[in-house]
């Protein structure tokens, strides 16, 4: 008879537990999808960001070749005068650091 009680309550306990582990996995599997979701939602919205991104640098640097182009002697000069602030900078840096 006790053996009986006790078995009932052992397979009582053990469908409790079915039970919650059922309730919990349904519980992770729509934590997962709203997861899932939003990081698509994040990508797609990323994606277009940097698309746009990529377009808008392109256009620029198109826009700089174009200037190069139509201005060689200014392009020399900028590249010249960007070539000895940094030939500047690196002597300061190093004295500084000596």
């Amino acid at each position: 008879m006790a053996d009986m009680k006790l078995d009932q309550d052992i397979n009582a306990q053990i469908e409790e537990l079915r039970n919650q582990i059922g309730k919990l996995s349904a519980d992770l599997v729509k934590r997962i999808d709203s997861a899932s979701e939003r990081a698509d939602e994040a990508l797609s919205s990323t994606k277009a960001k940097v698309t746009h991104i990529a377009d808008h640098a392109r256009a620029e640097g198109r826009n700089v070749v174009q200037a190069a182009r139509e201005n060689p002697t200014a392009t020399s000069s900028i590249l010249v005068a960007t070539a000895l602030l940094g030939l500047f900078a690196g002597l300061v840096i190093g004295k500084l650091t000596d």
